[in-house]
């Protein structure tokens, strides 16, 4: 029997998608909202305040998504997106407090087909 393979984990991609939007109106306010809500359309997760994470089968897709995520950027905002390897992720290293409510994300279950 042939060996079964296994995903190449540094191929895999984990984009850090982190953003500092000035809420200094109601329409700044409302323009973030909608890129955070596009953030979680997109599949990512919060983990902290600006900050999102989202897991990639391919640097192609990850690519992709952050060319479509720019068109949706508020016009004030500054906008960083880190493409990492899942090595590379899986190296981080995080600290809670005792009151700890989140946890890093595992890598999905399922596979991503786009």
């Amino acid at each position: 029997m042939g060996k079964k393979k296994e995903a190449n984990s540094w191929r895999i991609m984990w984009v850090i998608a982190v953003y500092d939007c000035p809420m200094t109106t109601a329409e700044a306010r409302r323009d973030y909202t909608d890129f955070r809500r596009r953030l979680l359309k997109e599949n990512f997760m919060q983990l902290q305040n600006s900050l999102y994470v989202r897991h990639f089968p391919t640097m192609a897709t990850a690519e992709a998504t952050i060319i479509r995520l720019k068109n949706f950027i508020p016009d004030d905002a500054q906008v960083a997106f880190f493409l990492v390897t899942d090595k590379q992720y899986g190296m981080t290293y995080e600290y809670f407090g005792r009151k700890a409510t989140r946890k890093k994300p595992d890598l999905p279950e399922q596979i991503e087909l786009f």
